[in-house]
């Protein structure tokens, strides 16, 4: 009978540790999202760490090969195979939706032959030094095709625009940082150009010259005259400067000297 008990508690144990393990696997597919249900609200200290390690707006030199442990022993792997993921530019939107922070569009490329697929980003806003709690968001990439480049828009809460207070007003954030694969998912050829750290009002404002220029260019064409659209779509016809350029193809010259030449030879004759 303590026998049978004891084997009991051991398929329940075993029961019990399978279903925790599926659960803990499920749950670890996104880490951000496993994030939000340990700690309520996003944090950005996940950050901190590559902070600690690269420092900000660097260039590490791409390495040839990286090498990697394998149960058969280590083995290289070539930068080219690695690739890296690269911010392009960084825009903000110059309007502030209602309840919210500031947008801004980031173009991210994929410098690697394979799509890169399942990486975040995350913007911080700042005044002063990082905290677990800065205003923050992250965007998971869910595919960028290999050596494409692709425009991401994330919105920051708008707690970014009240991080302090002077003498009863609120004062909003002054610096934004990027960090490319924010949860260091991804081996790259260089990891320090995850990293960037601007002053919010060196970032320049999505252009919107290619919409004026649009908006503008079709009443520059509705301002034409009747006269100028009349001679546009029927131009005059040349009038023939003597009967002979009439179509005959002879200008008056040639034909003057036809007619000397036929009076010439009946005055000989």
């Amino acid at each position: 009978m303590k026998r049978h008990s004891l084997l009991c508690r051991w398929m329940f144990a075993v029961i019990a540790g399978t279903l925790i393990g599926n659960s803990l696997t499920v749950a670890h597919a996104d880490e951000a999202a496993l994030r939000r249900l340990l700690h309520g609200p996003d944090r950005c200290d996940h950050v901190i760490p590559m902070l600690l390690r690269h420092g900000v707006n660097n260039d590490s030199s791409p390495a040839t090969a990286m090498h990697t442990f394998h149960p058969y022993g280590p083995i290289a792997i070539p930068a080219t195979e690695l690739g890296d993921l690269e911010l392009i530019s960084i825009t903000r939107h110059a309007d502030t939706a209602a309840g919210c922070g500031p947008s801004f569009d980031l173009v991210i490329k994929n410098c690697s032959t394979r799509d890169v697929c399942g990486a975040h980003v995350t913007l911080v806003g700042l005044l002063g030094r990082i905290r677990p709690t800065s205003p923050n968001v992250t965007t998971k990439l869910e595919s960028i095709p290999a050596g494409q480049a692709i425009q991401v828009t994330a919105t920051l809460p708008i707690q970014s625009l009240a991080m302090g207070n002077l003498n009863g007003q609120a004062i909003a954030m002054n610096q934004v940082l990027v960090v490319l694969d924010s949860f260091d998912q991804f081996m790259e050829s260089n990891e320090a150009n995850n990293l960037r750290l601007y002053d919010a009002t060196t970032i320049p404002a999505a252009s919107t010259a290619v919409a004026e220029t649009a908006v503008t260019a079709a009443p520059a064409a509705a301002e034409a005259t009747p006269q100028d659209q009349a001679s546009s779509v029927n131009p005059p016809a040349a009038e023939p400067s003597s009967p002979s350029d009439s179509g005959m193809g002879l200008s008056s010259p040639d034909l003057r000297s036809a007619i000397d030449q036929f009076t010439d030879g009946n005055t000989a004759g």
